[in-house]
C-alpha cells in the first residue's frame, strides 16, 4: 500500500503544470484559489481538499492517481509527448 507524500504531490503537481505550460496564475485563476496558496501546495507546504485535487485533475488533464501516489497516468504517451515538446521548445529557445 502507498501512503500519500504531500511534498511528492506539489511536485508532480508543478511539473504537469509547467510541461503543459500553464503558469501558476492561470490555474489558481481557473480553479478559484490563490496563487500563494498553490505555491505552497507545489512546495509541499500545504495540503489540499480531494475537490481541489479533482479540480487540478480535470485542469491539467492527468489522472488523480498521478497527482496523488504517482502512478503512472494511463495515457503515459501523450505525457511523454508533452515533455518531448517542452524540451524541443527549451532548445530552441536556448539556441537564439
Amino acid at each position: 500500500m502507498q501512503f500519500f507524500d504531500q511534498t511528492a504531490f506539489g511536485k508532480r503537481l508543478k511539473e504537469v503544470r509547467l510541461l503543459q505550460g500553464i503558469t501558476r496564475e492561470q490555474l489558481a485563476d481557473a480553479i478559484h484559489i490563490s496563487q500563494e496558496y498553490l505555491r505552497k501546495i507545489e512546495q509541499g507546504r500545504r495540503c489540499c481538499s480531494v475537490y481541489l485535487v479533482v479540480a487540478f485533475s480535470y485542469q491539467l488533464h492527468v489522472s488523480t492517481d498521478y497527482l496523488l501516489l504517482g502512478e503512472e497516468p494511463e495515457h503515459q504517451d501523450k505525457l511523454d509527448k508533452i515533455r518531448q515538446i517542452a524540451d524541443e521548445l527549451i532548445m530552441t529557445i536556448n539556441s537564439k
